[in-house]
């Protein structure tokens, strides 16, 4: 039984005036903890009581590289929930944000524009908590790779079956988050409507600065990074799989996130393994299945990007190098794709560290973002009406971002979450105020699943925010000059021989 008086009520600090209800650290899933860890979430039981004490303290962050002052903790797999003042109409449904559970704050969203949804916020296992793969853990747990997918799906369950409790409809489900999120909310939309998915949940995504990616490795080019970590562990490779993983869970989260500063590859990926990531997911994009299966369920995405993402990306463990260029790629993409993007940076050239750090910037914007953004929209518009794909484009940024971001970074990899969040805590002026609840009427009817008022005359066009903050309708100046990466992706996909499912 979930008690909804055990929320508590945010209010604006200098009126006082209540802006929305947040519950705080709701569990969606028994902590990944011990015998856990490295596993599929399991859901909590039918018995399980949820108390005043869950719901009035910030969960800790799930375990990552530390930051001063933040706490980590294994125990992580729990949601914060925002509901708007008052009793939300069962229309307005609910609105599941993939990302740091405790960074970000709809409150004001809800309070001062016209988007009234309740927000579902899970935090999720990450980076070796949540992606490491290796046939060890393969051979010793059914299904045993993609943990963070699958704590998101678990969520997502969750919420579809609870959400009632905050007056949500679980029918009116939308799934958004940026970056990484827009990344994962992807891989949730595929799952949900692909062949092993026994629920489709999802009615409509938000894909804020990412889109599909690439197709993931497969294990045995992951293997190596695992074998690293025993190395760096000093767990002997000739133990038994058993006698190596037992080693691994009884290491506290603190050293397993210290090992990965001493690793080769630092980023743990999600793998291709055919179950959460189906075998025929990427080919079904190219041929375009993917986009008839959308138009069949009337799925509908907003999606874009900002004018300046590289920046955001430039200083993320930077190469100096051509060959170092390839290696930090091959930590997020297969090495063939990676090999294969920077080749024409492979001439003899005297760049020093600064240029190589811009190279690597952009080349990473366009994989992460840019290319394979358009790439999945130029293979979903035979199958989608223009009311299906939603297209932004952000040049502006508001003041407050100048205390994380350099104002001479533009409108850069981030800086959009205080438009989309109204703030996002921060204060905003009258002008900015104006301008972005005028941006977000369309969503809001995006998010009650009305008829959206776009203003995109076809698929090439974006709804762009531009530097002077105006918004216009506009045709996407990168369209033609970011497809070629996709195609060269694609073609090297496609040109791979037949491998084992992993």
């Amino acid at each position: 039984m979930i008690h909804l008086c055990h929320g508590s009520t945010l209010l604006d600090s200098p009126t006082k005036t209540p802006k929305c209800h947040r519950f705080s650290a709701v569990p969606y899933a028994l902590p990944p903890t011990g015998n856990r860890r490295w596993r599929k979430p399991d859901p909590l039981p039918p018995t399980f009581s949820y108390g005043a004490k869950g719901y009035i303290r910030r969960g800790g962050v799930c375990p990552q590289p530390r930051v001063s002052g933040v706490t980590h903790d294994e125990d992580c797999l729990q949601s914060n929930i925002y509901a708007p003042i008052g009793t939300p109409p069962p229309s307005d449904g609910g609105f599941l944000q993939f990302g740091s559970n405790n960074y970000d704050d709809p409150s004001a969203l809800l309070a001062d524009t016209d988007v009234k949804c309740i927000f579902v916020v899970p935090g999720y296992r990450l980076g070796i908590f949540g992606f490491l793969a290796s046939r060890e853990l393969w051979e010793n747990s059914p299904l045993a790779a993609n943990f963070g997918f699958w704590d998101q799906r678990l969520a997502l369950e969750w919420t579809y079956e609870n959400i009632e409790h905050f007056r949500g409809d679980k029918n009116n489900i939308t799934v958004g988050g940026l970056s990484a999120g827009s990344y994962a909310t992807f891989h949730q939309l595929a799952y949900d409507i692909g062949p092993n998915s026994n629920n489709q949940i999802i009615r409509r995504v938000f894909q804020w600065s990412n889109g599909c990616g690439v197709e993931p490795k497969r294990l045995p080019e992951v293997q190596d990074q695992f074998d690293d970590l025993l190395s760096v562990l000093q767990i002997r490779a000739s133990w038994g799989d058993s006698a190596k993983l037992e080693a691994l869970r009884e290491k506290t989260s603190d050293e397993l996130v210290d090992a990965v500063g001493s690793m080769k590859q630092k980023f743990f990926r999600p793998i291709l393994d055919g179950n959460f990531v189906s075998e025929d997911l990427f080919e079904n994009i190219f041929s375009g299945k993917f986009g008839q299966r959308l138009h069949e369920l009337n799925i509908q995405t907003i999606i874009g990007d900002l004018t300046q993402e590289f920046h955001g990306y430039e200083n993320v463990f930077p190469p100096n190098s051509y060959q170092s260029l390839v290696n930090r790629l091959s930590w997020d993409y297969p090495r063939d794709i990676a090999t294969a993007i920077c080749l024409p940076y492979r001439t003899p050239a005297a760049r020093t560290e600064e240029e190589w750090k811009t190279i690597f910037g952009k080349l990473y914007a366009d994989m992460q973002i840019h290319s394979t953004m358009r790439g999945l929209i130029q293979s979903l518009m035979p199958a989608l009406t223009l009311s299906h794909i939603l297209r932004y484009r952000i040049d502006w940024r508001t003041k407050s971002v100048d205390k994380r971001q350099p104002p001479e970074f533009g409108a850069t990899h981030g800086t959009d979450l205080s438009i989309w969040l109204f703030g996002n805590g921060d204060t905003l002026t009258n002008r900015e105020k104006i301008l972005i609840r005028e941006w977000l009427k369309p969503v809001a009817s995006f998010i009650r699943g009305e008829k959206v008022n776009w203003g995109t005359s076809f698929v090439q066009q974006v709804r762009y925010l531009t530097s002077e903050g105006e918004i216009e309708i506009k045709d996407d100046e990168a369209w033609d000059s970011k497809l070629p990466l996709w195609d060269l992706t694609k073609r090297i996909t496609r040109n791979r021989k037949p491998r084992s499912k992993l």
